[in-house]
Formats: structure tokens, C-alpha cells, sequence
């Protein structure tokens, strides 16, 4: 087996100070100073200290033509693997490891050549249908088809096999080297911790002190009781409350001390944690705060550190539940890293059926009006089933729906708008020409009255008869950006659920593909919950947030991601998108445009290009996914 040492290089961005990488911006680049050699495939082992956030890498490959850039995994453990396709012709490697400025560790461990006999025998292991993928597509050209298709068969890990994945990718703390404290710790916040010695054997808590005396950080204090809490109060900088048995990492205190440096307004920090099992370690996943999903389902857990001022005058466990929802976005960091082993517990909530979200405030108020704007261009025999259950089943009392026809010529779609006329709600706009679906929106919502508009597809069918109300209502919090509703295959399977970013290096449906009561992660599928998009095949906006953004971009993406991108403006102003499952519909998904499965990648590639440059931060790293989770796995596998 070849393994190469790679040396890294400043490219972009970054400068060595003290022997250190410094980084200049929140995109630094390193020069990778190896060659890959011929081989078609490639494995990549790289490392990131502890110590830095475990952002997900870019590679990226400069050839003549083009520059094509592949997100890695991110280093949650320690260490990170990768194995993809090289691209032909690459004369420039580089890397981006960090996101943020300042200094941060990273190296390439090895590099090893991997056959196109071992590709295929990883497919064949785990999705043997998509060896299909691969060979069609190959057959006729089509490579880059190809590799998408191997990505989406072998860059995962299933859950069952974390401890064999977490061999390959945890390594020690080293405190000397690649982990070398940033800040100076002798002066750095002081920690009391909680421990709970109730119903616990003696061994049990020897665990839990014992983790905590050996940590690598030292301004920490051990307490056994409520009553010596008190008078350090005045004396400690953040608090945590374990029970007997939880052992914390080594280098737990250590992540958080360098936490608090690089953003000092911090005031509850919270990191993921292990569970022991009857079959084996398992992880847990945290998303970056989500005040909705923690309001239906709490999931901080046990490794979390609350500033000292921050727990009022009550018992520390109500001080402790209420005290998120009192703070800033800003003031609440998530540790993404496992710091915490813990016996596993009832975990009622996350296999639970969908319950419904809290209500939003004010709910005896009447909702907002709503414009629903729906383009079609015939289609029919999903434009009338559609139409009808909208104005059969809404019950929401001010609404109108504005039918955009972009050159419709079939009677039978003729006789739909005329039928639909009838109702005084009801408008069609003729706006014949290319298909150009932010255009057409845009415009639609300038000829629309509503306060809420809501943007529908013309292959939906209504379900919930108040999903106007429970949209509109949501989308007019001052805090929300655009708003999603749970939306099904005519199998009752999941379609929509949110949109993550990065899901196959762009966007997708992360969620999906499962019924509604099944098992999912956090039991997000059945509770409402912040998410970085949501799709347009059904999306409620709030008017004056539209169009502070100025709508979708009818520049750059008339076609593809518009939707995606418009909640990612919308978030860049401080308004976050929703997706709440009490609005339900059917959606035939892209049944009136015809499938994307089976467009070539070139189809929309500008837009695609575009959109990967404009978000690439997003992408590499949405905040309410996981950098240890695979961006090509539509529920819960490790990458």
C-alpha cells in the first residue's frame, strides 16, 4: 500500500506565525505540494485539531477549463477520510480547512491510489443498484453522472458501525503539537460542575470525578450538592450539572476554553455526546440552536455549560431549561464534538408520531391574508386536483390565488381556469414565454395583495384544510424567513421536511423518503423546527421580507436553487426558515417538469456553479445539520 507524506503550503489567506497556520479570512487556502499520481480514485486521510471547529474541508482541483471543488467530511474525531474521483487535467490542488480567522491545525496524513476494482466492490457492498448509475452513465460520457453516482453509494457509513468508523478518525489529545492551546488558559473561564450522586454506585461517580480530574484544562471545580454551589457563584464563569457515570473527554474543558476566547459573548455552550448501549457506543447528533425544536423536543443534554449569570435565583435544573431561550442566537455555541459518554435513556420523544408544533403567538388574532401564486403551463390532470382542494379545503378566510398560465394550450386546462373564475378569490395572469420560474414569481407577487404570499406548485394537493393559517401565521413572526410545510409522495413517504444545504454538494431533502411516525433524527419529521431552506413547492414568505431581499434572483438562477438561495438571503437578515408539519400536502414531485433524476448535470449548470460559489460557506457547513453526518444520505449515516 502507497501512502504519500503531503506537505501544505499558503495559497490564499494565510500566513505560518510560530510555526502555526494563521488564517487571514474566513476562506484560507493551502497549496497540497504532492501529486495524486495517475489514479482515477483517491483516498484522502487528514487531521484538524481538537481544538478548532470540525468544519467540513473544501478541495478543490484548478484545471484548465474549470475549478471543481469536492467538500470532505468533517473532522468531528480528530481525523477525517475521504475517497472520491480525481478530475482530469488538475494542475493546482488546494485546501480549505477553516472557516473563521485565526490560528488553526491541519494536516494531510496520507494519500493512497484507489482502483476502479475497489470503487466497485464498495458500491457492490452497499447500494449494488447504483453500479447501474455508474456504468450507463459511463457508457455514454457522461462522467461526472457517474461519479455522483458512486458518491451517493459509498460515501457513508451506516450508524451501526460507529465504533469500527470512530477507530479510523479519533486520535489523542496532543497538547504539544497539533492541538497546542490558542489562548492562555492559566487566565481563561473557570468551571464548576455539578455531580449527581443519586441512586449511583460508588464506581459510577469515581468515573465521573475521575474524568474530570484528568482534564487538560485546569479551572475546574467538583461539587456535590446545590449548597456548595452558591457561594461560588460569584467565583466561577460557567456551571454544568452531570450525573454519576457521564465521563467527560480529556479535552472537553479545553474545547470549551477555546470556545469562550474566540467569542467571548458566549454564555451556554453545549457539545454532542456518546451513548452507551446494549449494542455499543452510539452517537448523538446535535443541530446548532433550534428554538422551535427545542421547545417540542429539548436536545441540549447533559454536556452543556451555562454562564453563571445566566441562573437565576431557582433550582438549577428549571434555570437550566429556561435559560436558551432567554439568549441571544449569538450567545449559544455548539460544540460539535462528542465530549461526553453517558449511559443511553428513554428517549420517548424522538420515535413519537408528529405532535403539533407550539402555537405561534397570538393565535386567537386573525392570520395574516395570503396571496398563493401557482404556476402551470397545462398538466391538466394535476392543475385540477390541485385547484379544487385549494378552494374545497381552505379554510383560512382571506386568501386569493393567483394562477400564473406561462402558455398553457390544452382545452381541458382552459376549462380548469375558467371553472376556477367562478370563484371571486380566484385570478389567472397569461404570462406565456419561457419557462423562467423566478420571473414568473416575482411578478406574480407584484400583481398579488397578500401580506403572506405563498408559493405553490401546481403538483400539490392539499391535505390539512388549515395549512394557509398555520403557514401565514408562522411566516409573520418577526423572527421567520420563509416557511415549509410537510410534504408527502402520493405513498404517504416523506418528500419535504426541510432542505439541507450540501446535501450531494449542493441542496436537498435530508429526511426524506420515510413515512411521518417513523423513527427520525430528533424526531424533527414531527416537530417543528428551524432549518436553513425550505422548498418552493410549497413556501410561505411574509411580503415585506420578500421584497426586502428583493425576491428571488431572476439573474442568476431562473430555474434551479432559487428557492434555496431566497431563504438563504432572507436568513443573511436575521430571518430563519421554518418547517412545520402541521401543514400537509401531497406533492408529485417535479411531475409537471419532469423528473431531475435523469437530467444530465450539464443541464443547469450555471445556475448550479453559481449557487456553489454564492453559498459555498453554507454548504460546507449548514448549521442545522452535522459536520460528522454524509451529504450523501437522505437520513442519519456517518461520513
Amino acid at each position: 500500500m502507497t501512502r504519500l507524506a503531503i506537505a501544505l503550503t499558503p495559497r490564499k489567506d494565510v500566513v505560518v506565525r510560530d510555526g502555526r497556520f494563521f488564517s487571514l479570512s474566513d476562506e484560507p487556502w493551502l497549496r497540497v505540494e504532492a501529486r495524486f499520481g495517475a489514479s482515477r480514485f483517491v483516498e484522502i486521510v487528514f487531521r484538524a485539531s481538537l481544538l478548532d471547529d470540525p468544519v467540513r474541508p473544501v478541495l478543490r482541483f484548478v484545471t484548465p477549463s474549470r475549478v471543481i471543488d469536492r467538500i470532505l467530511p468533517g473532522p468531528v474525531a480528530g481525523a477525517g477520510v475521504w475517497i472520491g474521483a480525481l478530475p482530469k487535467g488538475a494542475r493546482e490542488i488546494l485546501v480549505c480547512p477553516a472557516d473563521r480567522p485565526g490560528p488553526f491545525g491541519f494536516e494531510i496524513e496520507s494519500v493512497r491510489p484507489v482502483g476502479l476494482g475497489e470503487m466497485l466492490a464498495r458500491v457492490w457492498r452497499r447500494k449494488r443498484a447504483k453500479l447501474w448509475s455508474f456504468f450507463l452513465p459511463t457508457l455514454f460520457g457522461f462522467h461526472a453522472e457517474a461519479e455522483n453516482a458512486l458518491d451517493w453509494a459509498t460515501n457513508w457509513e451506516p450508524l451501526e458501525d460507529f465504533e469500527n468508523w470512530l477507530a479510523r478518525r479519533a486520535r489523542p489529545f496532543a497538547q504539544e503539537g497539533l492541538d497546542a492551546p490558542r489562548s492562555e488558559w492559566k487566565s481563561g473561564p473557570r468551571f464548576a460542575i455539578l455531580v449527581s450522586g443519586a441512586g449511583a454506585t460508588p464506581d459510577q461517580s469515581a468515573r465521573t470525578i475521575a474524568s474530570i480530574e484528568r482534564q487538560s484544562y485546569p479551572r475546574v471545580s467538583v461539587l456535590r450538592s446545590e449548597a456548595e454551589l452558591s457561594p461560588l457563584l460569584a467565583r466561577v464563569d460557567f456551571i454544568a450539572s452531570l450525573r454519576a457515570g457521564d465521563e467527560l473527554a480529556d479535552h472537553a474543558l479545553a474545547c470549551l476554553a477555546e470556545t469562550i476566547a474566540r467569542a467571548p459573548q458566549t454564555k451556554l455552550i453545549y457539545a454532542d455526546e456518546l451513548l452507551r448501549t446494549a449494542r455499543g457506543l452510539r452517537p448523538s447528533f446535535k443541530p446548532d440552536w433550534s428554538p422551535a425544536l427545542a421547545a417540542a423536543r429539548p436536545y441540549l443534554g447533559r454536556c452543556a455549560f451555562y454562564a453563571a449569570s445566566t441562573l437565576a435565583e431557582q433550582e438549577i435544573g428549571e434555570a437550566m431549561l429556561e435559560a436558551p431561550f432567554r439568549l441571544a442566537r449569538n450567545e449559544i455555541a455548539h460544540l460539535r464534538r462528542w465530549l461526553l459518554t453517558r449511559d443511553e435513556e428513554s428517549e420517548a420523544a424522538i420515535v413519537a408520531p408528529p405532535s403539533p408544533e407550539p402555537p405561534s403567538p397570538a393565535p386567537t388574532l386573525p392570520a395574516p391574508s395570503v396571496s398563493i401564486i401557482l404556476l402551470t403551463r397545462d398538466r391538466p390532470d394535476l392543475l385540477g386536483p390541485c385547484v379544487e382542494s385549494i378552494l374545497r379545503l381552505s379554510t383560512h378566510p382571506s386568501f386569493e390565488l393567483v394562477i400564473v398560465d406561462n402558455g398553457s394550450r390544452k382545452t381541458e386546462t382552459f376549462a380548469i381556469f375558467d371553472e376556477a373564475r367562478k370563484d371571486a378569490r380566484v385570478r389567472v395572469l397569461s404570462r406565456p414565454g419561457p419557462f423562467d420560474f423566478a420571473r414568473l414569481n416575482n411578478e406574480a407577487v407584484r400583481a398579488s395583495t397578500g401580506e403572506v404570499v405563498v408559493f405553490l406548485n401546481n403538483d400539490t394537493v392539499v391535505v390539512s384544510p388549515d395549512w394557509l393559517e398555520t403557514l401565514s401565521r408562522r411566516a409573520a413572526e418577526p423572527q421567520t424567513g420563509a416557511v415549509g410545510a410537510l410534504l408527502l409522495f402520493p405513498d404517504g413517504r416523506i418528500q419535504h421536511a426541510g432542505v439541507t444545504i450540501g446535501l450531494g454538494q449542493d441542496a436537498g431533502h435530508f429526511g426524506a423518503l420515510i413515512a411521518p411516525e417513523a423513527p427520525s433524527w430528533l424526531g424533527r419529521s414531527g416537530h417543528a423546527h428551524e432549518t436553513s431552506a425550505v422548498t418552493a413547492a410549497c413556501m410561505a414568505v411574509e411580503r415585506r421580507k420578500f421584497d426586502a431581499v428583493g425576491g428571488f434572483d431572476d439573474i442568476h438562477l431562473p430555474i434551479e436553487f432559487n428557492d434555496t438561495d431566497l431563504c438563504l438571503r432572507l436568513g443573511e437578515r436575521g430571518w430563519i426558515s421554518l418547517f412545520v408539519p402541521s401543514a400537509r400536502l401531497l406533492h408529485y414531485e417535479s411531475a409537471s417538469r419532469g423528473s431531475a433524476a435523469f437530467r444530465p448535470m450539464s443541464v443547469h449548470a450555471k445556475e448550479r456553479d453559481y449557487f456553489r460559489d454564492r453559498w459555498r460557506a453554507v454548504i460546507r457547513d449548514d448549521p442545522f445539520y452535522h459536520p460528522a453526518l454524509s451529504l450523501y444520505a437522505r437520513q442519519p449515516a456517518l461520513w
